[in-house]
């Protein structure tokens, strides 16, 4: 495939890629925020953020892998023998591990703290604990998303053969 058609799943590829691993990125973000904070409940940003339910934008980065194989399997086909392409799907493969794994249970457990005390009381010294504890699981996980997104993208643009 070539032509419109292809330059088309290229930029979905590129734009699935940039949305969800971007979000994980302004979720670790937005955790260190909270994390740092002496009472994390009377943001409104962390608590708008951080409101109950899926994170759609972080979702997106599941679409990554299927448009990159549509892409491979629908251009030139001697893509499929060279390295890049795998060593790309592989740090999606960790990347997507990291963050169903961690980020998004650590997610939940702040969306869940946040949501409990909306009327602004810290609760227990230990439920504060948590708290950070999680805080501090989707930043690190989400760094580690960030250096395999970084790693990738290299990949893909650099294309070792």
């Amino acid at each position: 495939m070539t032509g419109p058609g292809y330059d088309v799943l290229v930029v979905l590829h590129v734009l699935s890629a940039v949305i969800g691993f971007g979000a994980v990125g302004a979720t670790g973000t937005y955790a260190g925020r909270a994390r740092s904070l002496a009472e994390p409940r009377d943001d409104p940003n962390l608590r708008r953020y951080f409101r109950p339910g899926t994170n759609w934008a972080e979702l997106v980065m599941l679409l990554t892998p299927v448009l990159g194989a549509a892409l491979l399997f629908g251009g030139d086909r001697s893509a499929v023998s060279q390295p890049w392409p795998w060593i790309g799907l592989g740090c999606w493969v960790l990347a997507a591990g990291v963050v169903s794994a961690w980020c998004w249970p650590a997610e939940r457990r702040i969306q869940a703290w946040l949501a409990a005390g909306a009327d602004g009381g810290l609760g227990a010294a230990g439920e504060l604990g948590q708290f950070r504890n999680a805080c501090r699981v989707v930043q690190r996980g989400a760094f580690a998303v960030a250096v395999l997104f970084l790693v990738a993208v290299v990949v893909m643009i650099g294309q070792p053969r």
